[in-house]
């Protein structure tokens, strides 16, 4: 299994679902922004993805990113 073609669960590719929000600098603070995992995508025969979300962001974006390697201990936001 390649990191680009993601983790699959049975024969099925997933993806994880993550709200990302931005808090803009100030003049005491960079700019930083928060991930906050909020779902799964599971892909289907069809090509289409089907989303479990297990909270709704309301704030933010939504980012679809491949699995971490099982032995990476921390995920690294970009």
């Amino acid at each position: 299994m390649t990191q680009q073609q993601g983790e699959r669960a049975g024969s099925k590719r997933i993806k994880h679902l993550w709200m990302v929000e931005d808090r803009p600098a100030t003049a005491d603070r960079e700019a930083k922004s928060f991930w906050t995992k909020v779902g799964v995508a599971f892909e289907n025969r069809d090509g289409s993805w089907a989303l479990e979300l297990a909270a709704v962001p309301v704030h933010g974006r939504l980012q679809m990113r491949d699995p971490a390697p099982k032995d990476e201990s921390a995920r690294v936001a970009q």
